[in-house]
């Protein structure tokens, strides 16, 4: 009985990494959509108008707080500092918020072309509520089953104890070296750092590592398993050998015991919205909205799009100067604490005078992934669509990363009688994919699909999207955290600068927008020993 509950704990946690999968940090300027009424025609007047009423006549203004980049993690510590009291000002140089964050709609359809959904924590759900957007959260059905392919068969990942007598993905000896792995019975901790294939294939053999380890990072990270540094990718799992010794099995279990006393410790705020284990969340229409509502609550006044940071100096008295170009020209923002949230190598450019050491961010690889939404008649699919997607171990040798079931997901994303999907292809083992055309990508995608779920005579897809990021994931490969480390040394030594973005701070969604709460406390705590007290 112990081997099969520490076999589920450990399919459990290849379920949880699954949760954050396909995070796609981007950098591509997303396109302007166009005004089309009278009523957006004023607020872009307004907006105009409160901009210039804002910004002194030689278009140079004070703030406390200068947040850089207006990514999801720009948008948390905005939020948060304001929510708090802070003056603060948040920069973007694209044309609105929310960086990898871009949903689409053509009116019958709704999908997305970065991330596709989020683990709901309370940091999620706090932002959520602060914003007006409680009533506006859907969540996808947690007992749907989570699917991955292997050898022309799609197998459905155990949910419980009583999925195992027909899980048949791995074969009895994987299970039992699995198993074995997990209590314990591993060779020992080597001294250099490991890659999160040499790590769980010490831990658990190589079969799980293929079978239902590869297959999830390639879904979060688009990532090379044989690089992607285990202690930095996957470090809470990595945790779990720290805290209970050699084996995953005992740490596994002070975690959750650990989380139940935080929860019972520190319950969820009453007003937060209800989750139930295994959900995934995302908003009526799509994840933009979560960094829209933080623009649309601090205002024009707050938040700046279309301004391009140019230069960041470090003043005399400790505080930084910001020079950007803007719609309006060129406008100088002085502040006491600066945040920069950008992506690692456009950090490097911005700072690198100032601190040296986060010249090393350029090393940081950002592989090409494109994202494709294709929809299909229901009546062309070989079984019934339901569940949260499938992933595809790389052994396959199939293309496509793995495929979102996005109208199982939300049902109302798609119309009656069609099903959306959502795939990812490309990543750090298949960077030739920016040498194709969207066409090419879009076919590529459907030859796997139909190969995995659509039955012979299927029409062709409806193609709703193509998007090729040429950077997309932050890979976080060995000698990562060293590299962090480095830089934090350099950044340390000036006071009232901070760095953040997904390179850091981890790619999911909660990651980020956690990243934000924290850092927002330490803003505050800085600007208030500096200057004892915060405008207002």
């Amino acid at each position: 009985m112990r081997i099969s509950v520490l076999l589920v704990a450990v399919l459990e946690i290849a379920a949880a990494a699954g949760k954050a999968a396909f995070i796609l940090p981007t950098h591509s300027r997303p396109q302007r959509p166009p005004r089309t009424s009278v009523r957006a025609a004023w607020d872009g007047v307004d907006r105009f108008k409160s901009l210039i009423s804002s910004i002194g006549g030689n278009g140079e203004e004070q703030t406390d707080v200068l947040v850089v980049g207006g990514g999801l993690t720009g948008c948390s510590l905005g939020w948060s500092l304001f929510k708090k009291g802070a003056d603060v000002l948040v920069t973007e140089a694209r044309d609105k918020v929310g960086g990898n964050i871009i949903s689409r709609t053509d009116g019958k359809f709704i999908w997305e072309e970065g991330p596709n959904t989020f683990q709901p924590n309370d940091a999620i759900l706090r932002l959520a509520t602060d914003v007006g957007l409680k009533d506006q959260l859907v969540l996808a059905d947690g007992s749907q089953p989570r699917w991955v392919f292997w050898e022309e068969e799609l197998y459905k990942l155990p949910g419980g104890l009583g999925d195992l007598p027909t899980f048949n993905l791995l074969s009895w000896p994987g299970k039992i070296r699995a198993g074995l792995g997990a209590l314990g019975f591993v060779p020992p901790k080597p001294t250099e750092e490991e890659s999160i294939r040499e790590f769980v294939s010490r831990h658990l053999g190589e079969e799980a590592f293929m079978k239902l380890i590869d297959p999830f990072v390639s879904g979060v990270y688009a990532g090379d398993p044989t690089n992607l540094s285990m202690r930095a990718a996957l470090k809470r799992i990595y945790n779990l050998q720290e805290m209970g010794g050699p084996g995953l099995l005992d740490g596994a279990i002070l975690r959750l015991r650990q989380r139940a006393q935080e929860r019972k410790e520190n319950p969820p705020d009453a007003d937060l919205p209800e989750v139930k284990p295994g959900q995934l969340g995302s908003f009526r229409d799509g994840l933009k909205m979560l960094c829209e509502a933080v623009e649309k609550r601090m205002g024009p006044q707050r938040v700046r799009t279309s301004w391009t940071v140019d230069k960041i100096e470090r003043l005399p008295d400790g505080g930084f100067r910001a020079i950007f170009n803007t719609p309006f020209g060129t406008r100088i923002v002085n502040a006491k604490a600066l945040a920069v949230t950008t992506p690692a190598a456009a950090t490097a450019k911005l700072l690198k005078d100032m601190v040296p050491q986060v010249e090393r961010y350029e090393e940081i690889a950002y592989p090409p992934v494109a994202a494709v939404a294709l929809a299909y008649p229901s009546s062309s699919m070989r079984r019934r669509f339901y569940g949260f997607g499938h992933l595809i171990p790389r052994a396959n040798k199939i293309r496509t990363l793995g495929t979102i079931w996005t109208s199982s997901l939300f049902p109302y994303r798609s119309p009656d009688g069609m099903e959306l999907t959502n795939s990812y292809i490309g990543g750090r083992q298949d960077e030739d994919i920016n040498k194709l055309t969207p066409k090419q990508i879009a076919e590529q995608v459907h030859q796997d699909i139909k190969r995995i779920l659509l039955k012979d005579d299927a029409p062709p897809p409806r193609v709703l999207g193509v998007k090729v990021w040429p950077r997309a994931i932050p890979q976080f490969e060995k000698g990562h955290l060293e590299l962090l480390a480095e830089a934090e040394e350099g950044i340390a030594q000036v006071p009232g600068l901070f760095v953040g973005g997904n390179f850091k701070c981890g790619v999911a969604i909660g990651d980020c927008v956690e990243y934000g709460q924290t850092t927002a406390d330490e803003m505050i705590a800085f600007i208030e020993s500096s200057s004892g007290s915060m405008a207002g």
